[in-house]
C-alpha cells in the first residue's frame, strides 16, 4: 500500500483517463499505475516507506592459509 500527501487538499489527476482525486491532502492506492502517476507529480509526497525486498546476505568466502 501506498500513501501520499499533497499541499493541496483536493488535488485531482489522471490515471489512464479516469481522474482520482486527494481527500484532504492524502491519497491512499495499491494500484501500480496510479503509483507510478503519483511518483511524477512534484506536488504529491510519497510518506511511506516503499517495502524494499530483502536480500539474504552472503557470508564472505576467505581462503585459509
Amino acid at each position: 500500500m501506498a500513501e501520499f500527501k499533497s499541499h493541496y487538499l483536493s488535488l485531482g489527476f489522471y490515471v489512464n483517463g479516469e481522474f482520482h482525486k486527494f481527500d484532504g491532502g492524502r491519497f491512499v492506492t495499491e494500484d501500480d499505475a496510479t503509483i507510478e502517476v503519483l511518483t511524477n507529480i512534484t506536488d504529491a509526497e510519497r510518506v511511506d516507506e516503499p517495502k524494499a525486498e530483502a536480500k539474504p546476505k552472503t557470508a564472505r568466502k576467505t581462503s585459509a592459509k
